[in-house]
């Protein structure tokens, strides 16, 4: 039986100013100039253009534009890059969706043991409660994971590509870890959990292992029962002012969810992600499934 997390991290959009300089507060969701490939239908190859997303890109970005921002649209329109040395207290950016392989690392891993031990084709719904709905910005689907400790960052400079190494794994070799507050239950575990002062997405002094996931992505699909990681999209033009993050009611998800996380069981994951990828599809949407990674700049 596979596992459906639904992860809740914060929704709130950076201005033009605090979004630009690399984040050292608290995460936030860009809306994302790339090039990349997206599907527009589950049965068709993917295409290559201009598209606009909303993700996790904590270090510097170029603000492109303004945009509407009324009703959940985004109000700016960011550029992805980032410039060494990275600031002291620099926030990392996971998920990782960036690249032909998309990551997730640390967050809420020290605070939910759960998130430790994840399985091939188990799914997390990274997303964030906004005026009482859930909205998606990346469906990951487990390939596999690679196990880590924060002292051994340095050593896993040549596994993975720049930008992830710069922008996700390298600012946790700065970060002080943090203790728990409180003991909440997921149904598995007596999980410390330390949402009630917002720093679950830091490691913990509980805990000195963590793992790094890796995403089946689209070239995957095939040995994962059609399932593939994306996040929703869009085509971008100068007239483009986005779109606002999908609300998804899957069964049994929560609306009000704040902070944490939230685990269901499944025997069926394939056709809950297949339900989730056409919800996505019927709000007229793109599913990207690569895109070109951010440059570094000096």
């Amino acid at each position: 039986m596979a596992t459906i997390i639904q992860f809740l991290h914060p929704g709130g959009e950076p201005n033009e100013k605090s979004g630009e300089p690399w984040n050292t507060g608290a995460h936030h969701r860009k809306f994302l100039k790339v090039e990349g490939k997206s599907v527009q239908g589950l049965a068709e190859a993917p295409v290559a253009g201009e598209l606009g997303f909303w993700g996790e890109w904590e270090a510097q970005s170029k603000l492109v534009r303004t945009l509407n921002g009324t009703g959940g649209m985004p109000k700016y329109l960011f550029e992805p890059f980032y410039q060494l040395p990275i600031p002291a207290k620099a926030a990392n950016t996971d998920p990782f969706a960036f690249g032909n392989q998309f990551y997730y690392c640390i967050c809420k891993q020290g605070h939910y043991p759960s998130l430790g031990i994840l399985k091939p084709k188990d799914i997390i719904l990274f997303g964030s409660c906004l005026n009482g709905k859930f909205v998606l910005d990346t469906v990951f689907v487990i390939k596999k994971s690679r196990p880590y400790t924060l002292d051994g960052i340095k050593n896993l400079k040549k596994e993975y590509n720049e930008a992830f190494y710069n922008a996700s794994l390298s600012p946790l070799s700065i970060t002080t870890p943090v203790q728990c507050k409180k003991i909440v239950d997921d149904g598995r575990y007596q999980l410390p959990n330390c949402g009630d002062d917002k720093r679950d997405n830091k490691p913990t002094t509980s805990i000195t292992n963590y793992q790094i996931y890796e995403a089946v992505m689209y070239d995957d699909k095939d040995e994962f029962d059609g399932m593939f990681s994306f996040s929703p999209a869009c085509l971008l033009n100068n007239s483009s002012n986005g779109f606002a993050r999908p609300n998804i009611t899957v069964k049994d998800l929560s609306q009000s969810l704040n902070q944490g996380i939230k685990l269901l069981s499944s025997n069926t994951v394939a056709d809950v992600w297949k339900d989730i990828a056409d919800h996505v599809i019927k709000k007229g949407l793109l599913l990207m499934v690569s895109n070109n990674l951010p440059l570094q700049k000096s």
